[in-house]
């Protein structure tokens, strides 16, 4: 085992372990013949021919016929090119021959769980680092900070980038659209977090920690309902600011009184907005049921 480890780096590119000590040994000296291979090899001189020639074979040793054969090695850097190469093209030929037994399938049918927040973040990393186009994002400023290196590197590459929070996020390029609420995170008991990438892939998660259960898509239907809520986050955003409803650094009770007079003025019933989790969340599980008092709207969460 001691053995074995002395050669590890060899063996793991390919070469058996008699190879290895065969090779080494011609690295180490200039031209040797097979009777002096086997002794400084301490390879046997039953088995050292056939090794000799199958590094031959493989081109990592060059041979001098004679009376007497002698050896030599090709020089490391050839033979770790020609390795490379050599794995290069099986892998190519691997490809194209697992082609023929792959299933043909639309990966946009699927829907991927992410289990964990710090898997979440992974991921949603990749995908802004993968990003073409453009990357849409509805984020809090407590997360902001895990993808803000991957979204600096996006800006650099030219990629639009649009952010939609509640609360006051700081970003030099890219659009932001911002309620700059107070403590927002007091409104809900998740965080969610949504993240669409050139409108063809969505991440989707509530951050709970390790018990966070997430969502990665190329669903169209999926992506289309993800880019539909951050725009109609921006849109209402827009309509209140231009129409001065809310100021700057507005508490968490003046926004959610503001959406309680919307949806009056509106004419729209509380009972057909109601998003059942945040209600229980902020009314302790008490049922209002259409009391003027109920301040929760799905179109916010």
């Amino acid at each position: 085992m001691i053995e074995n480890e002395n050669y590890k780096f060899l063996l793991e590119i390919g070469f058996t372990l008699n190879e290895s000590k065969v090779y080494l040994t011609l690295l180490q000296n200039r031209y040797l013949n097979g009777y002096e291979i086997s002794k400084l090899s301490n390879v046997s001189r039953s088995l050292v021919y056939n090794v000799i020639d199958r590094l031959v074979a493989k081109g990592f040793v060059l041979k001098s016929e004679g009376q007497i054969n002698y050896y030599c090695a090709l020089p490391y850097e050839k033979v770790i090119e020609r390795i490379k190469n050599d794995n290069i093209n099986k892998l190519n030929i691997a490809r194209e021959k697992l082609k023929n037994y792959s299933r043909i399938e639309n990966e946009s049918e699927y829907i991927f769980n992410i289990k964990g927040i710090d898997e979440f973040f992974s991921k949603a990393n990749d995908l802004i680092l993968n990003a073409e186009k453009e990357i849409s994002i509805s984020i809090w400023k407590e997360d902001f900070p895990k993808i803000e290196e991957s979204l600096s590197i996006a800006s650099k590459k030219g990629i639009k980038i649009y952010i939609f929070s509640f609360s006051d996020i700081t970003f030099p390029s890219g659009e932001i659209f911002s309620y700059q609420l107070e403590n927002p995170t007091s409104l809900f008991p998740y965080r969610r977090i949504s993240i669409v990438v050139d409108g063809k892939e969505v991440i989707i998660g509530e951050n709970a920690g390790d018990k966070s259960i997430c969502i990665l898509s190329k669903n169209h239907a999926l992506v289309s309902m993800t880019t539909d809520e951050i725009v109609l986050n921006i849109f209402w955003l827009k309509y209140i600011k231009s129409k001065g409803l809310l100021k700057n650094n507005a508490t968490s009770d003046e926004f959610l009184s503001l959406l309680n007079k919307l949806r009056e003025d509106l004419g729209v019933s509380p009972d057909m907005t109601k998003n059942y989790l945040v209600f229980n969340f902020q009314f302790g599980g008490k049922d209002h049921g259409s009391n003027k008092d109920w301040k929760t709207t799905t179109a916010w969460g």
